[in-house]
């Protein structure tokens, strides 16, 4: 029986070899990600949304005066199970996804309705970077887990941009920020996708981390610095 080898780009982000315009083998990435304001806004719209069905539920009910305690009981219970419901439903709105193809020669983002471009035979490494908000917010549950401490009570604040990261393109020296990720393993796995493509590519085109495409250009590190 034959068996079916997995492929080690199956999964997220969704990848794809293809072959480019050159007739060169390249990869387009596509992510789907949510940031840190999304999902605050999300739970948010969550709230929102529950408050705005027990409102409905409580007018329903009151225009029936015989309604059961078994209805009033529900209006309680059901907003709690509905909150899960919405907040799904609102993180889905928030999904941004984001396009990259990356070439022998090339490494494109699309923002918007245009490509960011680099030179993939410059010097490059993809890394991944906490939240540039990560102190500020931690500086602000550190203070607020105190307050309410002297006040003899007990919070733990939900960290947002301490669970947050920028998947970042450090081009030569300069830091391009291609997605901020909510949530350390999806950026991870981008993080791990994009390094695993570029050296993929220097595999399939028989080239060396070493190797440059031209002689004009063995005065730099090839492509795959990572």
């Amino acid at each position: 029986m034959k068996q079916e080898i997995l492929s080690p780009f199956d999964g997220e982000p969704k990848t794809a070899l293809f072959t480019d315009e050159d007739g060169n083998p390249a990869y387009r990435i596509k992510t789907e990600t949510i940031t840190p304001e999304g999902v605050k806004r999300s739970e948010f719209r969550a709230g929102l949304s529950v408050l705005g069905l027990m409102a409905f539920g409580f007018h329903m009910l009151t225009q029936q005066p015989q309604a059961p305690a078994a209805a009033w009981f529900a209006l309680l219970i059901v907003p709690v199970f509905a909150y899960r419901f919405f907040e799904k439903f609102w993180t889905y709105s928030h999904i941004q996804q984001t396009e990259m193809v990356m070439t022998l020669r090339q490494f494109r983002i699309k923002r918007g309705n245009q490509w960011q471009i680099f030179d993939r035979t410059f010097a490059h490494k993809f890394k991944l970077f906490d939240h540039d908000k990560t102190r500020v917010e931690k500086d602000a549950n550190e203070f607020a887990v105190r307050r309410a401490q002297a006040r003899g009570q007990v919070i733990a604040p939900k960290r947002y941009y301490g669970d947050s990261f920028h998947v970042v393109f450090e081009y030569l020296s300069q830091r391009n920020d291609i997605v901020t990720v909510y949530g350390r393993n999806e950026a991870a796995n981008i993080l791990t996708r994009l390094i695993d493509c570029d050296k993929r590519l220097n595999q399939l085109s028989g080239m060396g981390d070493d190797a440059a495409f031209d002689p004009d250009d063995q005065w730099s590190k090839g492509p795959g610095d990572i």
